[in-house]
């Protein structure tokens, strides 16, 4: 948006070469003509499950590595279709708890205004389980800050600066071979995706607070094992930098499986989440369905009535 643009990108295993191919478009027309690069962040290591964020400052990818990085490339250049545009890779700071598939997600401005890139720093988020071994002693939310700076590339940054406790949850009874979620019809079960907050982390800029909205699958029971969706609105003071839990909310009005959302918010304010169902017993096949709350609902309640975007048979 803030670029009038498109941005593509696709990871390439295959060969072994563990590449990040990425496309910006030459123009707005998404049809036309496009630059592209070929990176390689982390020799020998596969870029599983990367997810991409806009910021000021650069393009941030995160992706299940093995020994956990940060990617950043150079968002100026690329727009200028510059072949020399290059990257910056950080490790992120140890101290964090994972269930051993980990993917945190950097704060992506692409639906607001972009933030001063001189005086902000990329939040990055995750979350951890107390059940997890090495977890906190209460659920929370992680937060990192990044800046970076491609013209004197050490003076790049990535430190640890918030945890956030949350209502308790429970992400810590997944089937450890992802055999989570189940369906009509066969014993065969789904991966409700856990140990990672789902794609995106929307970035909005206003009146004295930004705002960061993101889910994540949660276990609702044990027995049979249903799955529903843990959502948040999270806040940070624009004077004081400080980030705060403001809604939060576990989806699961009934016995379905929710999973896999996708959260955003708009420009009242109003959020709008939409994710998967499924059953073990038909008519509950695999669909997807939405639900939101208006900016008016009171905290940590929904006003609008689920819908079906697609049912299956």
């Amino acid at each position: 948006k803030a670029a009038d643009r498109w941005f593509i990108m696709q990871f390439q295993v295959s060969d072994n070469s563990n590449q990040i191919l990425i496309a910006v478009s030459t123009t707005n027309d998404a049809a036309g003509t496009y630059y592209t690069w070929s990176f390689v962040p982390v020799a020998g290591d596969t870029p599983d499950y990367p997810k991409f964020a806009i910021w000021s400052d650069g393009y941030y990818m995160t992706s299940n590595y093995t020994n956990e990085k940060i990617v950043v490339f150079d968002r100026t250049k690329m727009l200028a279709g510059n072949s020399a545009a290059g990257m910056i890779v950080k490790p992120i700071p140890a101290g964090f708890a994972t269930n051993g598939f980990f993917c945190p997600l950097a704060g992506d401005a692409s639906d607001s205004q972009l933030p001063p890139s001189s005086t902000t720093y990329c939040p990055i988020f995750s979350y951890e389980d107390s059940g997890w071994q090495g977890g906190p002693a209460q659920d929370q939310l992680r937060i990192w800050k990044m800046h970076v700076d491609f013209t004197t590339p050490n003076n790049t940054t990535l430190v640890s600066d918030q945890t956030l406790p949350t209502a308790s949850f429970d992400a810590s009874s997944f089937n450890s071979g992802w055999n989570d979620i189940a369906q009509p019809g066969t014993s065969q079960k789904l991966d409700a995706i856990a140990g990672v907050l789902n794609y995106r982390a929307q970035y909005r800029i206003w009146t004295g607070y930004n705002s960061v909205v993101i889910c994540h699958a949660v276990k609702v029971n044990t027995s049979p094992g249903q799955v529903g969706i843990r959502w948040y609105e999270l806040r940070q003071d624009q004077t004081t930098k400080i980030w705060s839990i403001y809604p939060q909310s576990t989806l699961a009005p009934d016995a379905l499986n929710r999973w896999v959302g996708s959260i955003g918010m708009d420009d009242n304010g109003s959020i709008g989440l939409a994710y998967c169902v499924s059953g073990s017993t038909a008519p509950n096949y695999l669909s997807v369905r939405y639900t939101g709350r208006t900016q008016s609902d009171p905290a940590n309640t929904r006003t609008f009535a689920e819908q079906t975007a697609v049912a299956s048979t």
